[in-house]
C-alpha cells in the first residue's frame, strides 16, 4: 500500500502529512507529555511506538495516520479509520461512519484554539476521503474537557455518555461519544 498524499486543510496553514518512521521519536515524546499521556494511555517508549504505529506506516493496518503540521511545523497527530473495519465499534455506532483520534503534542499549542480547527479540518478531509460514509465519530474521556469542547466547537454532537465496551486502554472509564454527520457544519 502506498503512502497517502498530504492533505491540506481548507485554510491552508494546517496540513495532514502521512506519518513516517522518522516521526516516531517525536510521537514518542508527544505520547509522554502529561497532557497527552493522561488520556491517550499508550506507552511512550520508542519500541512501543514502533510496535503500535509501524503497521500503520507499512499499510498493514487500515488506520490512516498523519502528522499535523501548522505552517510547516509538526504540532500533533491524527488518525482515521472506517468503523466497518472494526466490528466492535460498528456495533456501537454503525458501520457507515469513520472514527478519528487526535492529539496536539506541542504543549505550547494547547488551549489556543488550534484543537477545534484541526478537528474540523480533519473531519472535512475524512468525509471527502470517504464520500460513502455519512458521519465521523469520536470517543473521548469525560474528564478530557478540552477535547470534548474542541469537538463541540467543530460541530460534533454528544450522542452517548457512559462506559464504552472497548479493549483500548484510552477508552477506559466514563466516556462521551460524539458524532458529526455529513452536512453538519460547526456553529458560528
Amino acid at each position: 500500500m502506498s503512502a497517502a498524499p498530504s492533505e491540506p486543510a481548507p485554510d491552508g496553514d494546517v496540513v495532514f502529512r502521512p506519518l513516517a518512521r522518522t516521526d516516531f521519536a517525536r510521537l514518542a515524546r508527544w505520547l509522554g507529555e502529561p497532557h497527552v499521556a493522561a488520556f491517550w494511555r499508550e506507552p511512550a517508549s520508542p519500541a512501543a511506538v514502533e510496535a503500535a504505529y509501524g503497521p500503520l506506516v507499512d499499510g498493514a493496518d487500515p488506520t490512516e495516520a498523519f502528522v499535523v503540521e501548522l505552517d510547516g511545523h509538526p504540532v500533533g497527530y491524527v488518525q482515521r479509520y472506517r468503523i466497518a473495519d472494526y466490528p466492535d465499534w460498528a456495533a456501537l455506532v454503525g458501520a457507515e461512519a469513520a472514527g478519528i483520534d487526535y492529539l496536539l503534542g506541542d504543549p505550547a499549542r494547547v488551549g489556543r484554539g488550534l484543537g477545534p480547527r484541526v478537528v474540523a479540518a480533519f473531519t472535512r478531509s475524512t468525509l471527502a476521503r470517504y464520500p460513502d460514509l455519512g458521519a465521523v465519530t469520536v470517543a473521548v474521556a469525560q474528564d478530557n474537557r478540552r477535547s470534548w469542547r474542541a469537538l463541540e466547537k467543530a460541530g460534533f454532537t454528544r450522542v452517548f455518555a457512559g462506559v464504552l465496551d472497548s479493549g483500548d486502554p484510552s477508552d477506559a472509564g466514563p466516556a462521551y461519544l460524539y458524532v458529526r454527520r455529513r452536512g453538519d457544519e460547526p456553529p458560528g
